[in-house]
């Protein structure tokens, strides 16, 4: 009989359920095989160095490929991927690497998209030239250019042929924009070289009218300045042979093309050549890995000085973006500083002070310097599409603070007026008047209620109006109940106010890239968020603060939040950081809609109008919820739109009419779409073991619209608002969050939630100091959107309002949770509304510790404990001064609450064990001889009240009194 033949991954399942059954366990669930992918075939050799080889090979048959993995052995030594979405898979690839006159065997396999993989290919064995002819040491170098897009990439001019490739014309071609062009190579060290060979345009079948007319060939070893090494003109050749003799080696070459000869102004090159000269001996090299900007920059001939600290007036901005250019063009991996301060005195661009675009795998060391930014309403540090990129051991401060500090000399509450003199070394909110940021809004003016260093209770977040003068600002009624005229009178002469203006860029932002790191950076004040990592993944932050400047006298740092990820995507980290003094949440992660419905026009096709400037292309999946109720309305397919995508503005707001690839529910005007792709919901969202206090208006910890996040290990101390929020909001003009899916918060401590100033919020999103929910303007959502949100092991003490609140989630658990003393300041709680009933409900659970109204949440093993009131009963004489324990004076009881949260609402008494009870109103004096129990209790305005008192007192008067 035939064997059977099984995969290693079959054996092993076969065994495991042989195993389990056994031991009388119910089998595990048997996975099939993966797909079989076909293996690429027919590997050749394109051309070969001293040092690199090019391969070709005939691409795998299986539809989905897509990379290639160049192996040697057990090694990898190249991997080839997707140019672009739509592109084909390249079957030609050069890569250096290699030694000379050493024998290799290389295969290549095949990898899907699903990331499995195919048999390697018949192997190639091919042996390396040694160092004794000359070679193209091109081949395989690291290529870049002034431009280069998917199709047509810088490494296609070095590896190895003018073929076409995949169905493309093997070349690099720049932008068609007028001006030079140019192609550069990096060898990894200096060579000598005597020949080059440029292939242009005719060379591949192509144009000759694009061949290249005006070029030089250029060599460099910092990449910062360039020896011309041959100058062409008038060139109408497919191909141009050249031979020199350099007087050095450089490690760097590159084409520099005034003139592409064509009407386009695109340059094209198929390759570019470049010949070793074995009769010169290359000389030796050392790698330079670290530049110090302070030490190096004059003996590397990046910068005509070094950048030394501690001068004011010196701008550092154009030494760093020197030593920028230095480290992608030569490959450095470090940029240091010596410990110092460093000022920021240009800018980039309008809006911002300094700008890094691109670099990957790089670390700027700041050496824990102080970098002082001359505009307070610019991004200081701009990180554009970087990769791999640490910033690290900085300490970022403005010269020309985003708010000032100002002292009340008087208020008029009626009028809305505060009469105030500048803190010393601030500015007047004068300055202010005019808006300052360069993007055109006006921005907002906030303020800040504070007493010895703490926020006045009774003053929620202020808005004021730009027209204040020498001694006068002047405060918006803007209906809220937190900013009532009763609120201003709360408002006492010797308070001080922190005038912040909120508007302009984000202190450090993060656009675009991945796999980032900013650890050991202190921020210390802001115009809007402190950090902004904006559409990032794979990003850690690490040991970062958010804090008031030490010593500066400054009560808050940022003007709105301390850390946010915007459009989060997958797998970013905030962890080991210190956020305080924010003007809005400590740490927030969101995700948003893509966009919002505005009709439907047929079974398939909807209007939609653009959220911010989110994109969703033909092929995404995208999920709709219910505008009017919250509830999921399921997913569809984008397969058609109009405008045409490429021909869309991507604009906020922009209208598009979408087809799907299937009927669509009823979907009612302002419906929520959004995509369904995890990785575009910040999937693997994590905040963990971070310290966050004093947040001045919103939450400590945020997550809006996360999938698969965790919130763990944290302490959150005196918020504004909720300690730790998971919410989904809609209808909202300036924020649309999506649903979130699978969160846990876990062992975290929230204390003194709604205790940091009035609460600016209602009840109906910020119900508790650990909220999960989803609301409208108009109230609580109907519908259960958020799906298995779990609540385990955390510790909430003193909180304003309900300890624990989750809603609008299908499924979850809240479990081992402690809630100590809740709702403290009932009073502060707006935003109560519906019928009687609806009232009163809501009544009794703002007064609750655990308030769950889900639909198959498991709640279990937590501990409640409400906030007594503590009633003290003093007596006067305070101990018997009669014989046996008994008082020979009348005895004077009185019984005090003092001020306490929530606040006592009434205190009882009782002389004959409870049966019959009487409202304290004063003082009482028991003038009489005999036995008295004297029993007592109060009842706070949350509606608890204390376990009864009883005191013992015998009168024996003297001279007796009668009974």
């Amino acid at each position: 009989m035939k064997p059977i033949a099984r995969s290693m991954h079959q054996t092993m399942l076969l065994l495991l359920v042989l195993c389990l059954s056994a031991l009388g366990l119910p089998p595990v669930m048997a996975f099939a095989d993966p797909p079989v992918v076909a293996a690429p075939t027919n590997v050749t050799l394109v051309a070969k160095s001293d040092t690199a080889v090019s391969l070709s090979w005939t691409a795998s048959t299986s539809s989905d490929i897509m990379s290639y993995e160049i192996v040697s052995g057990t090694t990898v030594a190249a991997v080839v991927y997707k140019l672009s979405a739509t592109s084909s898979l390249p079957t030609v690839y050069a890569f250096s690497g290699l030694s000379p006159a050493t024998t290799y065997s290389f295969a290549v396999v095949a990898r899907s998209a699903g990331g499995n993989a195919s048999a390697p290919s018949a192997t190639l064995t091919v042996t390396t030239e040694s160092g004794s002819v000359s070679v193209n040491i091109a081949l395989g170098g690291v290529a870049t250019a002034d431009y280069q897009d998917f199709d047509r990439p810088a490494w296609k001019a070095v590896d190895g042929t003018t073929a076409v490739v995949s169905g493309v014309r093997n070349l690099w071609h720049s932008a068609n924009v007028a001006g030079a062009h140019w192609l550069q190579v990096d060898i990894g060290k200096p060579r000598y070289t005597k020949r080059f060979v440029v292939r242009h345009m005719g060379a591949t079948g192509g144009l000759v009218s694009d061949n290249t007319r005006d070029f030089k060939i250029q060599g460099s070893n910092s990449t910062m300045a360039w020896d011309d090494l041959l100058t062409v003109t008038g060139n109408t050749y497919n191909v141009t042979d050249h031979t020199v003799t350099p007087a050095a080696a450089y490690r760097f070459y590159r084409i520099y093309i005034t003139d592409p000869g064509n009407t386009d102004d695109r340059a094209r090159i198929s390759e570019l050549e470049i010949y070793s000269d074995p009769s010169l001996t290359d000389p030796p090299y050392t790698p330079i890995d670290e530049v110090n900007l302070s030490q190096d920059l004059v003996s590397l001939g990046i910068y005509s000085a070094n950048l030394t600290p501690n001068q004011p007036t010196v701008d550092a901005r154009p030494y760093i973006e020197a030593a920028l250019q230095y480290a992608k063009g030569v490959g450095i991996h470090k940029l240091t500083v010596d410990q110092g301060d460093y000022y920021f005195l240009s800018q980039a661009a309008a809006d911002r002070h300094l700008e890094i675009v691109g670099s990957k795998d790089l670390t700027i060391d700041f050496a824990d310097s102080n970098l002082y930014f001359a505009n307070g309403h610019l991004i200081a540090i701009l990180l554009t599409n970087c990769e791999r990129m640490t910033l690290t051991r900085l300490k970022v401060d403005y010269l020309q603070l985003p708010s000032t500090q100002l002292v009340v000399s008087s208020v008029n509450a009626s009028a809305r007026t505060i009469q105030y003199t500048t803190m010393s070394g601030f500015q007047s909110p004068v300055a202010f008047n005019a808006s300052s940021t360069p993007y055109g809004d006006a921005g907002a003016l906030r303020v800040f209620v504070f007493r010895g260093g703490e926020r006045v209770q009774e003053v929620g977040r202020l808005q004021a109006s730009r027209n204040a003068t020498s001694d006068t600002i002047n405060i918006i009624n803007d209906d809220k109940p937190w900013t009532q005229e009763a609120n201003l009178a709360a408002i006492q002469p010797g308070d001080t106010l922190v005038y912040t203006d909120r508007s302009g860029g984000h202190t450090i932002k993060m656009n675009g890239g991945q796999g980032n790191t900013i650890s050991y950076a202190e921020v210390y004040a802001a115009p809007v968020f402190a950090f902004l990592f904006h559409k990032q993944f794979n990003t850690t932050v690490d040991h970062v603060s958010v804090k008031p400047r030490p010593g500066s006298g400054r009560l808050m740092s940022s003007n709105a939040d301390g850390i946010h990820f915007g459009n989060a995507r997958q797998n970013n980290v905030v962890q080991n950081s210190f956020v305080q003094g924010t003007g809005d949440d400590g740490i927030a992660f969101n995700s948003t809609w893509l966009a919002t419905v505005t009709g439907q026009t047929a079974a398939r096709t909807l209007t939609v109008q653009r959220f911010i400037n989110e994109k969703f292309p033909v092929g995404t999946e995208v999920e709709f919820m219910d505008g009017a109720t919250g509830e999921l309305k399921g997913t569809a397919v984008v397969t058609e739109m109009s405008p045409p995508y490429g021909s869309q503005t991507f604009l906020a707001n922009e209208n598009v009419t979408v087809t799907f690839d299937r009927d669509m529910p009823t979907l009612s005007a302002g419906s929520g779409m959004y995509p369904t792709n995890p990785n575009e919901r910040g999937y693997g969202s994590r905040v963990l073991n971070n310290h966050i206090e004093k947040t001045n208006l919103a939450r400590g910890i945020l997550f809006a619209g996360i999938m698969n996040g965790e919130i763990r290990g944290n302490t959150i101390k005196k918020t504004n608002m909720s300690g730790i929020n998971v919410n989904q909001e809609y209808l909202l003009s300036t924020f649309k969050a999506a649903p979130a899916n699978g969160i846990t918060i876990e062992d975290n401590t929230i204390e003194q939630a709604f205790l940091w100033g009035a609460p600016a919020s209602e009840i109906v999103n910020s119900g508790a100091a650990l909220l999960v929910n989803s609301y409208t303007p108009s109230g609580w959502s109907p519908g259960m959107p958020h799906q298995n949100i779990a609540i385990r092991g955390n510790t909430i003490t003193d909180s304003g309002r309900t300890g624990i609140r989750m809603e609008n989630t299908d499924g979850g658990e809240v479990s081992g949770n402690t809630v100590l003393r809740h709702t403290l300041l009932p009073e502060q709680v707006y935003g109560v509304r519906g019928t009687a009933d609806e009232i009163a409900t809501q009544w009794e659970e703002i007064r609750s510790g655990i308030v769950i109204k889900t639909s198959d949440a498991e709640a279990f093993g937590n501990t409640v404990t409400p906030a007594y009131p503590l009633t003290t009963l003093l007596a006067s004489p305070a101990a018997p001064d009669g014989p046996g324990g008994s008082y020979k004076s009348p005895v004077t009881l009185q019984l005090t609450t003092g001020s306490q949260r929530p606040t006592v609402t009434s205190t009882v008494y009782s002389f004959d064990g409870g049966t019959t009870w009487s409202a304290y109103s004063g003082p009482i004096v028991l003038a009489l001889d005999g036995d008295y129990s004297f029993s007592y209790r109060s009842t706070n305005i949350a509606g608890v009240t204390e376990t009864v008192h009883t005191a013992a007192f015998r009168l024996e008067l003297d001279p007796p009194v009668g009974q």
